[in-house]
C-alpha cells in the first residue's frame, strides 16, 4: 500500500469495532474478565479481546499496560514505521529521558548530541550524574569514534538539531556502535517516518514528539518509541514495570492526526520553503539554517537520508539584538504566535539562545526558529517582513 493509502488506513480495522469507522474512545481503568482463568491467560500476555496479536508477550490484565484505543494507534505507528513495535509515553521528553535510563545504568557512559532538545541536555546534566551515568556531550558533524569508550552503552541522535539543524551523518554514527554494540537512539520527529525511517538505517530505536507533526493540532502532549527485537522487548518490559501510559482520548487525537500527516507535511515543506528563500534575500538576516535550502552547508549530506524537509527552521539576523528589540519584533505579529512548540497548524516564532558544550557557533547575530504552519505563505511572508522592519 502507498505511503498516502497507510497513513489512512494504519491501524484501522471496522470489523473490530461494530462496523465503526474510527476505533472506540475507551475511558476505563479497569478490565473485566469472563472468568479467572480468562484473567490468568491475560495476565500472561495472551490478548483475550484482540488488541493487537503482533507476536509480542504482554500484560493486558489491566489498564496501566495501555488501553485498547492506545494499542491501535501503536499498531498505526509501527505500520507507518514499516517495521517494529510501538510504545507509547505521555510525552516526549518523557520517552528521551526514560530511554537514556533503560540504555544505561550507573557506571555507563552516555553520548548526547551538543545540539540536542535543551530539555534533554538538562535532564543529562542534572539527572544523569545523579545515577552514576557519565554523559560526554558531541558534535554530530565531527567523527565520533574517539568519543567511544569500553563503558558508552548508549548514542542518542537528533537529526537535524531543532535549534541551529545540524545534520548527523547516520551511517558513520550506526558503524561505530554496531563495532561496539552500542544501542543508538533517534530522536525522529522533524522528520517523521515520511522523510527518514531511523530503523531502515541500522538505528535501533526510532523515537518521536507525538505532541509534533504526528498529531499536528497542537492539542496534546505524546511521545512514542519503535524497536524490534530484544531492543523493545526490553523497552516494554520496563514500560510495563513504571506502569507508563497515555490517556485514551489523546491517543484517539494522534491517531486521527495521521490521517491528514502527507498532506499537511507536502504543504509544511512548500511554505517553508517559500519562507526560507525570501528571508535568505532579506537585508536584516545573515543567515537563513534549514537543510533543503542549498546554501546550507550540509545540504548534500541531508539529501543522503532525507525525503523531504519539514517546516521548522532558523535564522541568524544581521547582529545580536536585546531582548527588547526582539521583543518589539515578535510582539506584534499578526499571523505568527509566540511559542516554544512546533508541528501544529499554526505558525509560531520564537527568539532563541542556545547553549554549547563543545560545538562553535560559525555566525554571529540573534537566532529565531520559525515554525511554518497551515496558514498563506503570503501572509506569513508579510508577517514576517513587518517584523523585521521594526529592528
Amino acid at each position: 500500500m502507498k505511503q498516502k493509502s497507510l497513513l489512512v488506513k494504519a491501524g484501522r480495522n471496522f470489523k473490530n469495532y461494530n462496523g465503526s469507522m474510527n476505533p472506540p474512545v475507551y475511558h476505563s481503568s479497569t478490565i473485566l474478565f469472563p472468568t479467572y482463568m480468562d484473567y490468568l491467560s491475560a495476565a500472561n500476555g495472551n490478548s483475550i479481546y484482540d488488541v493487537t496479536h503482533d507476536g509480542i508477550t504482554r500484560d493486558y490484565s489491566y489498564n496501566s499496560v495501555g488501553s485498547p484505543t492506545l494499542h491501535y494507534f501503536a499498531n498505526a505507528l509501527a505500520e507507518i514505521e514499516g517495521r517494529g513495535h510501538a510504545l507509547i509515553y505521555p510525552s516526549g521528553l518523557c520517552a528521551l529521558t526514560f530511554t537514556i535510563l533503560i540504555f544505561s545504568k550507573s557506571g555507563s557512559h552516555v553520548l548526547i548530541q551538543d545540539n540536542s532538545y535543551y530539555r534533554l541536555k538538562r535532564f543529562a546534566k542534572n539527572e544523569c550524574p545523579k545515577r552514576g551515568i557519565d554523559v560526554t556531550f558531541y558534535d554530530p558533524t565531527q567523527s565520533i569514534a574517539r568519543l567511544i569508550r569500553d563503558n558508552t552503552s548508549l548514542i542518542m541522535i537528533e537529526t537535524p538539531g531543532s535549534v541551529t539543524f545540524e545534520i548527523s551523518d547516520i551511517e558513520h554514527i550506526v558503524k561505530i556502535a554496531k563495532m561496539h554494540n552500542i544501542i543508538t537512539v533517534c530522536d525522529n520527529s522533524w522528520s517523521t517516518p515520511l522523510l527518514f525511517k531511523p530503523l531502515n538505517h541500522g538505528i535501533d530505536v526510532a523515537l518521536y514528539s507525538v505532541t509534533k507533526y504526528l498529531s499536528g493540532h497542537s492539542d496534546l502532549l505524546m511521545g512514542a518509541i519503535i524497536a524490534e527485537g530484544d531492543t523493545f522487548n526490553l523497552m516494554y518490559e520496563n514500560h510495563k514495570y513504571y506502569g507508563i501510559t497515555a490517556q485514551s482520548y489523546d491517543c484517539y487525537l494522534a491517531h486521527r492526526g495521521l490521517r491528514t500527516l502527507y498532506i499537511r507535511m507536502t504543504q509544511h515543506q512548500k511554505t517553508a520553503m517559500q519562507l526560507a528563500k525570501f528571508l535568505e534575500t532579506h537585508h536584516k538576516v545573515n543567515r537563513v539554517l534549514y537543510p533543503a535550502l542549498t546554501s546550507h552547508p550540509q545540504h548534500e549530506l541531508w539529501k543522503k537520508y532525507f525525503k523531504g524537509a519539514s517546516s521548522v527552521f532558523s535564522i541568524i539576523l544581521d547582529r545580536q539584538y536585546s531582548d527588547e528589540e526582539l521583543s518589539n519584533m515578535v510582539d506584534h505579529m499578526k499571523v505568527f504566535a509566540i511559542g516554544a512548540s512546533w508541528g501544529g497548524c499554526d505558525s509560531l516564532i520564537l527568539p532563541l539562545t542556545y547553549e554549547r558544550s563543545i560545538m562553535k557557533p560559525d555566525h554571529v547575530g540573534s537566532c529565531i526558529r520559525i515554525s511554518c504552519g497551515l496558514e498563506d505563505p503570503v501572509d506569513l511572508i508579510e508577517d514576517l517582513n513587518t517584523a523585521l522592519t521594526r529592528i
